[in-house]
C-alpha cells in the first residue's frame, strides 16, 4: 500500500506532528499560568479568612514582587476593595469579597481541568502519530535496503 492510498503522506504527517507539538507547548504554558493563578487565589482566600478579625503584626509588601516589606497592623476587615476588572475597584463586604475569590477560583479550576484533558488527548494523538511516522520511516528504510540488496544480486 502506498502512502497516497493510506490518505496522508509522510510530509503531511510530519507537519501535523510539528503543529501538535506547538499546540502542546501552548497548552503547557497556559496550564502553568492557570496553576499559578489558582495558587495565588488559594493564598488570597486563606489570607482573607485568617485576617478577617485583623492582626497586630503583618508584613505589607511595598512593591508588586514583595521585595521590600514593612511591618504594620491590620484593622478588622468588614469591607475590602476588590478589582472588578477594567481598572475598576469596588468596596465589598468581607464575605462577598471572599465569595468573589472562591468563584474565580472555581472558574480557573474548571478551565485548568479542561486544558489538562485537552492536553492529554493531544498527547495521545501526538504519540500515536509519532509511532506511525517512525513505523513508516522504518518500513521505507527496510524497502530501500531490500532494493539495494536486490540490485547487488542482479549485478553478480
Amino acid at each position: 500500500m502506498s502512502q497516497q492510498q493510506q490518505g496522508i503522506t509522510l510530509e503531511e504527517a510530519l507537519e501535523q506532528l510539528n503543529l501538535l507539538e506547538q499546540q502542546l507547548k501552548q497548552l503547557q504554558a497556559a496550564v502553568a499560568e492557570l496553576e499559578t493563578r489558582l495558587a495565588q487565589l488559594s493564598a488570597l482566600e486563606d489570607a482573607l479568612t485568617q485576617l478577617k478579625s485583623g492582626s497586630d503584626d503583618v508584613l505589607i509588601p511595598l512593591d508588586p514582587r514583595a521585595t521590600v516589606l514593612a511591618r504594620g497592623s491590620l484593622k478588622p476587615m468588614e469591607k475590602v476593595v476588590v478589582h472588578a476588572g477594567g481598572g475598576v475597584f469596588v468596596e465589598l463586604p468581607h464575605e462577598k469579597a471572599l465569595n468573589v475569590v472562591r468563584d474565580e477560583k472555581a472558574s480557573v479550576s474548571k478551565l485548568l481541568d479542561a486544558y489538562t484533558r485537552e492536553m492529554a488527548k493531544l498527547s495521545q494523538y501526538y504519540e500515536a502519530l509519532r509511532a506511525a511516522i517512525e513505523q513508516a520511516i522504518g518500513a521505507a528504510q527496510a524497502a530501500a535496503l531490500q532494493g539495494q540488496r536486490g540490485g547487488q544480486q542482479k549485478q553478480q
